[in-house]
């Protein structure tokens, strides 16, 4: 059986029947700068990758690595726009000589990343009540970055207890500079300890203790005013998604639906189905799959690394069949040793896994192949309804019809995002959901991936 013809047949299974700690990098960045063209993720490096700007370059690349590889920015070129003009507000009084970049990702968390980048998760902002809040929040990654903090924690030394409590000053030291940022910003200082509260909901090794943390920050705001834009922030979260946004993966009835790829794959009764976030592990008879998006420029990469590797064009997109290899040459340079720690934490199958990679407009969909047999997926383009029904909750602005406590004010029967103890008066904006199945969502919880799903295949959260 040829090459050509195996390819045949997985496709059509596949479709179914149907600083000084910068200085060694930058020798390793301006040698692979002086490469023909040379590129990351599929684009050409911009200019701070050329101009001697290791940071601005690092900083570029985990901001390609979110949209080209993970599919995880947030795409709201309004609200990116205002989460942008707020840092650039608290820049102007801090001790920084340009505002940092922000991004919103489509993920947890918020971080201040290399190269002057804010990266803020989409959840973050969806649990915020005033413009000064969310200043809160990336004042406090604002602070990281003049520390150079970041820096700090991709090149320092390995963690132990010294580094941990290193790690834990400086996000003490953050949580104090934000409250003063505020205040010169003409923010009120007392929205860091209400950020605080609304965003904190874990406790970790790197950051002192929560109730800790939200007293500090308010004795050190009192009770001094500021500017509180709770109908500006809400003017700019309408229509945002909250919760998970099913469109890199959702079941609905007996169908996977991949709407941002314009995928649905067929389940059928007998399978046995686990999903986590947007990863589906599918036990077929006797093969064990587990399927999930990835960008476009990261799929040809792995595609192209794939040992045994063949590929054919099918109707749905280009499938390339093969198996992970490991890298022939290990590349110990600095930046080498970086972009090898920032490749490890996308979504990606273990050495030694038989993959198929189906290529769609955009992005890709991989799917781990495991067990004796490959079964028939039953892959097809997605149904307009079945793109519709994965389409994911948004905020809607409603206001008050009375004065009171929100949960009183005859708003959002069913669908309140709001605090239910706020106190409005009659006509002030309340967060509601656009369908009421939202409280639902923002609850959900991650749910464990099986045994096939390993470290590699799971998307970062």
């Amino acid at each position: 059986m040829t090459e050509a013809t195996t390819t045949a047949m997985t496709a059509a299974r596949i479709e179914g029947a149907g600083e000084p700690l910068w200085k060694p990098f930058a020798a390793a960045l301006f040698a692979l700068a002086a490469c023909t063209r040379p590129s990351y993720l599929g684009a050409t490096l911009p200019h701070p990758c050329t101009a001697h700007d290791v940071e601005g370059c690092l900083g570029w690349m985990v901001e390609r690595d979110l949209s080209e590889a993970e599919l995880d920015l947030y795409d709201d070129g309004a609200l990116r726009a205002y989460v942008q003009g707020v840092a650039d507000r608290l820049a102007r009084v801090s001790g920084l000589a340009h505002a940092p970049r922000v991004v919103i990702a489509d993920r947890d968390g918020t971080y201040a990343t290399s190269g002057s980048r804010i990266v803020i998760g989409r959840s973050t902002i969806e649990r915020l009540d005033s413009e000064a809040e969310l200043a809160g929040v990336v004042a406090h990654e604002l602070a990281h970055i003049e520390g150079h903090h970041a820096v700090v924690s991709l090149f320092g030394p390995p963690p132990d207890d010294d580094w941990l409590l290193l790690r834990r000053d400086a996000e003490a030291v953050a949580d104090e500079r934000a409250v003063a940022l505020l205040e010169r910003a003409g923010y009120t200082p007392g929205a860091m300890a209400r950020a605080l509260r609304a965003v904190l909901d874990t406790e970790d090794d790197e950051h002192p203790l929560r109730a800790d943390r939200i007293a500090r920050a308010r004795v050190i705001a009192g009770n001094r005013p500021g500017f509180e834009g709770r109908a500006e922030l809400l003017a700019h979260l309408e229509h945002m998604v909250i919760g998970r946004d099913p469109r890199l993966g959702h079941r609905i009835g007996d169908r996977w639906v991949i709407a941002a790829l314009g995928l649905a794959l067929e389940l059928g009764p007998d399978d046995v189905v686990r999903e986590a976030n947007h990863l589906l592990v599918l036990r077929r008879a006797r093969a064990t799959l587990a399927a999930y998006a990835i960008g476009a420029p990261w799929a040809r990469e792995l595609a192209s690394s794939l040992a045994d590797r063949a590929s054919d064009v099918r109707p749905l997109g280009r499938v390339t069949v093969g198996t992970v290899a490991r890298p022939a040459a290990r590349d110990d340079t600095p930046l080498g040793k970086l972009a090898r720690a920032i490749r490890n934490t996308l979504p990606q199958p273990a050495v030694g896994t038989r993959v198929a990679i189906l290529e769609r407009p955009r992005g890709a969909l991989v799917i781990e192949l495991g067990g004796h047999a490959l079964p028939e997926l039953g892959l097809r383009d997605a149904t307009p309804e079945e793109l519709a029904a994965a389409e994911p909750t948004r905020i809607v602005i409603e206001h008050a019809w009375r004065a009171g406590t929100v949960a009183r004010a005859l708003a959002c029967q069913g669908r309140l995002l709001d605090r239910p103890e706020r106190r409005v008066a009659a006509g002030d904006p309340i967060k509601c959901a656009d369908r009421a199945a939202a409280s639902r969502e923002l609850s959900l919880d991650p749910v464990p991936a099986g045994p096939v799903a390993t470290a590699g295949s799971a998307r970062r959260n």
